[in-house]
């Protein structure tokens, strides 16, 4: 089943067989440096998986080749409150899609399928205030940043900041557009 597609990526449901690829991806040092998640075990992983609910949108993200698919990384929504028409954005991606956008496509479609299909009114996340891509990544996309969490996470011998962020439905749709207006101005 596929949810989301462009010429590029696809978005699809993580099925069984993915989550030990996504697994090497979480594995890698470069990766671990930059997320807000421990390493976990072949047998965590697999429990996370089982452990998803309704309430979860977990995506695997697939870069098209040729006539094949390259699973690359994952994306979601988790923790979907439909009451208060919000949910919690998570996205990690195998550091050789760096710097060729592919980030930011698989999250506008995620977003906008956020938005438009679930009709959440916010999605929220967090980050390393030092990861300098991924707060670029968000302001990008819309987000703000609405808190500090000073010292929140401990990780290699050291505790780290980490920016709370919020998109509304909104000042997505305004970012967007003024994207596309961007890139268009760029291509006359």
């Amino acid at each position: 089943m596929r949810i989301l597609e462009s010429e590029r990526i696809i978005l699809k449901p993580i099925e069984e067989e993915d989550i030990y690829k996504l697994l090497e991806i979480r594995w890698d040092k470069d990766v671990m440096m930059l997320s807000l998640h421990e390493p976990i075990s072949r047998k965590d992983q697999m429990e996370w998986y089982r452990s998803l609910t309704k309430k979860d949108l977990a995506l695997s993200v697939f870069l098209k080749k040729d006539d094949d698919l390259d699973l690359v990384g994952t994306i979601g929504l988790y923790d979907i409150n439909m009451r208060h028409q919000r949910a919690t954005f998570r996205m990690r991606l195998d550091r050789s899609c760096r710097g060729e956008g592919l980030g930011f496509e698989a999250g506008r479609m995620l977003m906008e399928y956020g938005f438009n299909v679930l009709n959440l009114q916010k999605i929220c996340g967090d980050q390393f205030r030092e990861n300098v891509a991924a707060v670029t990544f968000c302001r990008r996309l819309g987000f703000v940043e609405e808190g500090l969490l000073r010292r929140h996470y401990y990780q290699n011998g050291k505790f780290r900041d980490v920016s709370f962020v919020g998109l509304l439905k909104e000042d997505f749709f305004k970012a967007m557009k003024k994207f596309d207006e961007k890139k268009k101005a760029k291509r006359r």
